[in-house]
């Protein structure tokens, strides 16, 4: 992706200096009802980074410095910036080995490759090393020289860890990518950015898959490309968390990652999803790397319409599980969000995608809000485990008074179950179209078996309550249709009026009391708590049916088809 703005003029904007009391946990800002929060501000912390000093007389007359960033040849003659490095003993350089798959790695297959991984972080306010001056006029914040060791904010904190995954043919200090890497280091994150050098194995540009013929003469060197670049990020994290400048200084349970455009792809890669690795569209995994906890993609590229990156009809995302978040531009041709649309679909994990109005593949300037706050508060949910980080995150449909951003799909799934916690799992029966929930374990498994009531699937919808009786919250009366006069259906209610008047209606016999959750007051749920809407198929289909969902998308979906919203009727654990 090329970053044509300047993310320095947002990042160093008056307009947004707000003083934070130092903490390690990155914020987040709170969802009102309506779902659009405002745009967070820049972070609290001063940014600081490792050494990656260079010896700029060595590029050639007419040459660039950013050709050996991004790895791009001088004809035959290979180019990369440990070239360029004058202190590479101190510098973070890892030599990564390509497996002996000739499939996925093509002619590098068996061979090896150093990765140089810019490392950047939170630190003190005070820290008194200069900035490193870029030949392009970027400069690297409060550098490291010779064998200095990081100084950070708080030195007895352990920082979340952040993968930050540049475009094709970009790098760390490439446009402005270190900008946004100061963002994210800024908001208390300690940022591992590796040098792909994407020209190091294909010279290639993304738009032209859409032409079968040039992916056809450029597929191996491509999927080579692609393959190993999940491979370098594994090993950038390797790096970081045996690093003795490093180690004790980072969570190794709090990892997420970043990626802009081919980037995005690649930690998806990460996360076992399977590559195209042929024009046919075949596919193959190229890790599965469980460290990766969540992550987000900036115009991610999900491939082409008649190339998907994800296998045929992008079924090589089927059974990934990592949370994703995707911010995608509607006028992107490059990676565009048609594709994307697609490949969520087979998402079983947490999933929001955003869709950027008239953004194409670049960094749009006016989206930097959105892409920020976006981006922030969908890791502060899925790395703090703070609740109300959880929450914020799950309600948030937009960004206020930033550029147009649409939440077109989305699903959080709950957190781990815990003590005094159950999982309702949403089944649904497509022969009657009609949707079921159960917080019982065994109800579940009898139902996923399919002997004894056949017919019900998992829609991966559900939601966290307590179990009946706990003392906390309001017991929800489960009701189902009285046999030969009421509806083939099941339905909800923690409000004791309501269940009191359906107790006495001969259509609905009362089954039990089916799990505990919190009230709602006026439509909405305390900030730790997620709103479960509730919808009525009016009657569709000559049955009354009910659906309890926290997904705005679903429930958008629902009214589309038909269905009316009767409201929040509850409210959710994250």
């Amino acid at each position: 992706v090329s970053t044509r703005m300047t993310i320095n003029r947002w990042f160093q904007s008056a307009a947004f200096v707000i003083t934070f009391a130092a903490a390690p946990m990155p914020g987040v800002a709170h969802a009102a009802t309506s779902g659009a929060i405002s745009a967070l501000p820049p972070g609290p912390y001063a940014v600081g980074c490792n050494n990656i000093v260079q010896d700029f007389s060595r590029v050639p007359a007419g040459e660039s410095a950013k050709d050996y960033w991004e790895g791009i040849p001088n004809g035959n003659t290979p180019r990369y910036v440990t070239d360029l490095l004058a202190d590479p003993a101190n510098a973070m350089v890892v030599n990564l080995p390509i497996p002996n798959d000739s499939g996925l790695y093509g002619n590098y297959a068996a061979q090896a490759r150093p990765y140089v991984v810019l490392v950047c972080y939170p630190t003190s306010a005070t820290n008194p090393r200069p900035d490193y001056p870029l030949p392009t006029g970027s400069v690297i914040p409060h550098m490291q020289r010779g064998a200095e060791v990081p100084i950070f904010a708080d030195e007895s904190a352990r920082y979340p860890l952040l993968l930050f995954s540049h475009g094709l043919t970009g790098s760390p200090i490439s446009n402005d990518y270190i900008s946004a890497l100061r963002v994210f280091a800024a908001w208390g994150y300690v940022v591992a950015a590796p040098f792909h050098g994407d020209g190091r194995y294909a010279n290639v540009k993304l738009e032209n898959f859409n032409d079968q013929f040039y992916a056809l003469l450029h597929i191996k060197d491509f999927v080579a490309m692609q393959a190993v670049r999940p491979l370098s990020l594994s090993s950038a994290l390797d790096a970081v968390l045996a690093s003795p400048q490093f180690a004790a200084h980072v969570d190794p349970a709090r990892v997420g990652g970043f990626g802009a455009s081919l980037g995005g792809e690649s930690l998806v890669l990460m996360a076992g999803a399977q590559l195209t690795t042929t024009v046919g569209q075949s596919s193959k995994q190229v890790t599965l790397d469980p460290r990766l906890k969540a992550a987000v993609g900036y115009v991610p590229y999900f491939g082409q319409d008649v190339f998907p990156a994800f296998g045929r009809d992008q079924h090589g995302l089927t059974g990934v599980t990592l949370p994703l978040l995707a911010l995608s531009g509607t006028a992107d041709t490059t990676a565009p969000i048609g594709p994307t649309e697609k490949g969520f679909e087979f998402l079983n994990g947490t999933r929001q995608l955003v869709a950027l109005t008239g953004v194409q593949h670049g960094f749009a300037t006016a989206f930097a809000n959105d892409i920020f706050t976006w981006s922030l508060t969908f890791l502060a949910g899925q790395l703090t485990g703070d609740a109300v980080a959880r929450a914020t995150s799950a309600r948030m449909t937009s960004v206020a008074g930033a550029g147009d951003d649409v939440l077109r799909i989305d699903y959080m799934a709950p957190s781990t179950e815990r003590v005094g916690e159950r999982i309702a799992v949403e089944f649904h029966n497509q022969s009657l179209d009609h949707y079921f929930i159960t917080a019982e374990p065994a109800e579940a498994a009898m139902l996923d078996a399919g002997v004894v009531v056949p017919g019900w699937r998992r829609t991966q919808f559900d939601f966290k309550v307590r179990p009946a009786g706990d003392p906390r919250g309001l017991a929800a009366c489960r009701f189902f249709g009285t046999p030969g006069i009421g509806p083939n259906s099941h339905f909800y209610t923690i409000d004791a009026a309501e269940c009191a008047k359906v107790r006495v209606n001969p259509f609905w016999t009362f089954e039990s009391l089916a799990f505990n959750a919190d009230v709602s007051v006026a439509d909405d749920c305390p900030a730790d708590r997620v709103p479960v809407a509730r919808l009525y198929n009016n009657g569709m289909g000559g049955q009354a049916g009910h659906r309890y969902v926290t997904s705005h998308s679903e429930s958008r979906v629902m009214t589309q088809r038909g269905w009316i919203l009767e409201g929040n009727v509850f409210c959710a654990i994250p």
